[in-house]
């Protein structure tokens, strides 16, 4: 990635400068980009109020950039902002330079700066772009990257983007000013609590003071199942769902006041791509109550599942096939996770006659659990081999405090995790808290194969909820040396401590 006029920032924790050019292709720094990209601002409509927010834009507008595995990612994004950027590019497998984390990745692109980036693709599916400074992609600095694949079955269908946002008129900053008081409405109350020094499945302790929820059973040692049930009771607790309450739920920058309406053009069947691009919020995905079939999970296919509810965590992608019969409507919903607020968009065979869409469900919403998780087996597992080395990653803090950690700390007083390359690595993810967190790793895809102390062969993906006290375990190849940002991408609690990072060190 070759930078113009940047001021270079600080590498943060202890990670050396040099990294930040480390594997960029000589060839990228001479080749003339094929697309430019813009981070800018634009208006848009917000329960009835004019309101300017940030925004990458592209050769088609804010929609989404769409390109095809196989080509060369060659793009030039400029900063129209009056303040630094750098965007992200979310899910891919990349070099380490290019993958947009200041202090990590390289530095932020100055006012009327640009950066430029070349790197092959070398997958198909779907993902999104964002910015990694600050509160920026909560403001709107983000949009969908559609990788087409050349060999896809399903490639003549009719494509649908859903791309979920939460939406604020406040400023983000001072709502996690009052988070971290604890005197902010939108904080959802004091955290679970347990008694000492109790065992959880898989060894996990609980932070001294916590206690059971009332009626709540520890699962029998052994007892793996009774372990998953409790991972979904946990994450059930109305305490600890969601951190703030949004002015409004987005999809595709509209809401269910004026939701998009998509005609379906052919086939009578659509494969939806939705994106949960929220900051802070779970959304349960639904089709008005029709079977919708799950064919990809992260941009990775998984063994189909039909079914009529799809939980999706912050920062995950799911690809469902819906069915649009003649006459017919059926609206794509995405409810938020513990409450009956909604959005969503509409398709609509031709002629069909649209009836308006409620933003209030009938009924709250669950939490999510690992329901859905368990159930998901990939359609492309990573090849079997022995894992080399077990890596703990330690997720802790609470809600009252609003405190979150990684590995004892908050960023950037906390270690990073260590592989050595050319290993199998495994993480196990060891939640502490009563909040599910969606960990997400960078430059790297990985396999779930362990929830809540029971096995399984899961989903291949790049960003995993991890269960209110509980452990996920996920395995890796070490085969992109580096350093790697790897966080909650819950912003709110990457932004008050929960991030750290995966270091590489040789073969010896």
């Amino acid at each position: 990635m070759a930078y113009e006029t940047p001021s270079r920032r600080g590498v943060l924790a202890g990670i050396a400068a040099t990294t930040a050019l480390a594997g960029l292709p000589a060839a990228a720094l001479a080749r003339k980009p094929k697309l430019q990209l813009e981070a800018t601002t634009r208006e848009i409509e917000v329960n009835g109020k004019l309101v300017k927010r940030l925004a990458v834009v592209g050769p088609d507008g804010p929609e989404g950039l769409r390109l095809k595995r196989g080509d060369d990612f060659e793009v030039r994004l400029t900063n129209r902002l009056d303040t630094e950027t750098l965007i992200h590019w979310h899910g891919l497998i990349l070099p380490p330079a290019q993958d947009g984390v200041p202090g990590i990745s390289g530095p932020a692109i100055p006012p009327g700066g640009h950066a430029d980036y070349d790197f092959p693709l070398v997958q198909a599916g779907t993902y999104w772009m964002h910015s990694h400074v600050g509160f920026q992609e909560q403001l709107g600095l983000a949009m969908p990257l559609i990788l087409e694949d050349p060999d896809d079955p399903l490639a003549g269908l009719q494509e649908v983007v859903l791309f979920l946002e939460d939406f604020t008129f406040k400023d983000p900053y001072a709502i996690l000013a009052d988070l971290q008081k604890g005197d902010a409405t939108a904080t959802a109350g004091g955290a679970m609590t347990m008694p000492a020094g109790m065992a959880m499945p898989g060894g996990a302790k609980l932070p001294e003071g916590m206690k059971m929820p009332q009626g709540m059973k520890m699962p029998d040692a052994g007892n793996t199942d009774g372990a998953m049930k409790m991972a979904d009771g946990m994450a059930g607790m109305k305490a600890d769902l969601n951190d703030v309450d949004f002015d409004a739920y987005l999809a595709n920058s509209r809401t269910l006041r004026d939701p998009e309406i998509i005609r379906v053009e052919r086939n009578g069947k659509v494969r939806v791509r939705i994106i949960n691009g929220g900051a802070s919020t779970n959304f349960f995905i639904s089709a008005g109550g029709r079977t919708a079939r799950l064919v990809a999970v992260d941009g990775e296919p998984v063994q189909p599942i039909d079914d009529t509810v799809f939980p999706i965590g912050i920062a995950q992608r799911l690809d469902l096939l819906v069915d649009v019969a003649a006459g017919q409507v059926v609206p794509i919903l995405a409810q938020r996770e513990g409450d009956t607020v909604r959005t969503g968009l509409i398709l609509a065979a031709p002629g069909a006659q649209v009836a308006k869409v409620s933003e209030q469900a009938e009924a709250k919403a669950g939490a999510m659990g690992v329901e859905l998780e368990s159930r998901l087996r990939t359609a492309a597992p990573l090849p079997q081999r022995p894992i080399d080395d077990e890596l703990l990653s330690t997720l802790s803090g609470n809600m009252a405090a609003y405190v979150w950690m990684m590995h004892g700390g908050v960023y950037p007083n906390n270690k990073p995790l260590v592989v050595t390359t050319g290993q199998r690595a495994a993480i196990r993810m060891r939640n502490e808290t009563g909040m599910a967190h969606p960990m997400h790793l960078h430059g790297h895809v990985f396999q779930v194969v362990e929830i809540a102390g029971k096995k399984i062969d899961g989903a291949v993906r790049d960003t995993v909820m991890v269960p209110p006290l509980s452990d996920v375990v996920v395995v890796f190849d070490a085969n992109n040396p580096g350093n790697w940002a790897y966080h909650c991408h819950n912003l709110y609690h990457m932004e008050a401590g929960m991030f750290s990072y995966l270091a590489y060190v040789p073969a010896t």
